[in-house]
């Protein structure tokens, strides 16, 4: 009697655990954050030039690790319109242009933010 009631109990405990346990792992589940919208940012049109690169680079791009892909998209920006500033003569030599480059691109922090967040993978 003693062992049936002993067999009981724990057959009974086991459920119980296996019961609250599945309802835990439900919940564990529901509750997955979920990414966050990324919402749209208007481009001001000295940021056009900036965009339109970069997102152009970050399409093109391939590999695993994002901020590895977002530093050479942005070097290569960078780069290239260091080139075209130089070549339509917009300043006098390359650090002036290096300045203007830097400047324009801090003018479109709200935008390169926007980047990285939508091309995040």
């Amino acid at each position: 009697m003693r062992k049936l009631l002993a067999f009981t109990v724990v057959i009974s405990a086991f459920i119980f655990a296996c019961g609250t346990a599945g309802k835990t792992a439900k919940t564990a589940q529901q509750e997955k954050p979920q990414k966050p919208e990324v919402k749209p940012v208007t481009i001001k049109g000295q940021c056009k030039n900036y965009v339109t690169r970069m997102e152009k680079c970050l399409q093109a791009e391939k590999g695993k690790d994002y901020r590895v892909i977002w530093s050479r998209c942005e070097g290569q920006v960078m780069w290239d319109m260091l080139k075209e500033y130089e070549d339509n003569g917009f300043c006098f030599d390359e650090d002036e242009c290096k300045q203007k480059i830097l400047e324009e691109i801090n003018n479109c922090k709200e935008e390169r933010n926007y980047l990285f967040r939508k091309y995040y993978r």
